[in-house]
């Protein structure tokens, strides 16, 4: 089983997604996490038909399909794009990533992460430790788990980033004992 973290038109360097790769390792011990190169910023051109003029903001369903579609994951193979845009999903205002559960594609979206979106000064060790925590958490859907009421469980339901910047980084007992796949 391996997981692609796939950049795109990301402004992360490669050092960060390479210390991402290391660090998803550590929850995902039977998963091989590989780095791979960014897809320029011409692709945001291609799939332009998911950003929502009225709202601003890019449609996360409609990228999830897009990377499946456009980089066809197998079965043994899953995705976890990673974009530096502000997207929503169906009734949410919107998300920091979402994934197909127990599918082969995920996203994360960096804007809402960082702190400069809500117009303070940059801190980035702390958009890294949220970064870390939404690329595992998306990937635990991928791979079954479904969110955890323990709110320093990394599967907790994260609707601010109170919730993302209070929960750990690594999964509760309970959750670390399913079986990924």
């Amino acid at each position: 089983m391996q997981v692609l973290l796939q950049p795109v038109a990301s402004k992360l360097d490669k050092n960060t997604i390479y210390d991402l790769a290391k660090d998803i390792s550590i929850e995902f011990k039977n998963v091989k996490v590989t780095a791979v190169a960014s897809i320029e910023s011409h692709t945001k051109a291609k799939v332009q038909f998911v950003f929502d003029k009225r709202r601003n903001q890019w449609d996360s369903f409609k990228l999830l399909e897009w990377i499946l579609d456009n980089f066809k994951p197998t079965r043994r193979t899953k995705i976890l794009g990673i974009l530096d845009i502000d997207a929503y999903s169906g009734g949410f205002d919107f998300v920091f990533g979402e994934a197909f559960y127990r599918g082969r594609v995920a996203a994360i979206y960096l804007s809402r992460l960082r702190q400069e979106f809500y117009g303070l000064d940059p801190n980035p060790s702390l958009f890294y430790e949220r970064l870390v925590k939404e690329a595992i958490h998306e990937l635990g859907h991928v791979f079954g788990l479904r969110h955890c009421k323990n709110s320093r469980c990394v599967m907790y339901f994260s609707t601010s980033l109170l919730d993302i910047d209070t929960k750990r980084k690594n999964f509760c007992h309970d959750c670390a004992k399913k079986n990924f796949r």
